[in-house]
């Protein structure tokens, strides 16, 4: 177990490094997928480290959330034969607005422009 306390999902930012549930390096967080009204946590899009893609990893296969790192239960293998996550096929809602991404959650935070 880590000495680092875990933090609440509206606290993950882009970059956390991803451990897979066998302790191996997966990727980084690249999305956090939740509604800030409705305190609904719905998962992770993870950058998969090696691959030039991103996966979605589900709130229900994410087990610790700390600042130094992310803890799922699947295994690296597991993750790496998820399926591509398609952003279009997928929701985007918190407490900035309906539809938009939490600004803490993409590495373009400071950026004006809104998501379309």
């Amino acid at each position: 177990m880590s000495d680092v306390p875990s933090i609440s999902w509206r606290a993950i930012v882009y970059g956390t490094p991803v451990i897979s549930g066998d302790g191996r390096p997966v990727g980084e967080v690249h999305e956090v997928l939740g509604s800030d009204a409705e305190d609904i946590f719905h998962g992770l899009s993870v950058a998969v480290a090696g691959q030039k893609r991103d996966v979605m990893v589900s709130a229900g296969d994410v087990d610790d959330l700390t600042s130094a790192a992310v803890r799922v239960t699947l295994t690296l293998a597991e993750i790496q034969s998820l399926p591509t996550y398609a952003e279009e096929s997928t929701y985007h809602l918190a407490s900035v607005g309906w539809l938009r991404k939490h600004l803490g959650w993409k590495k373009d935070a400071g950026s004006d422009e809104e998501p379309g």
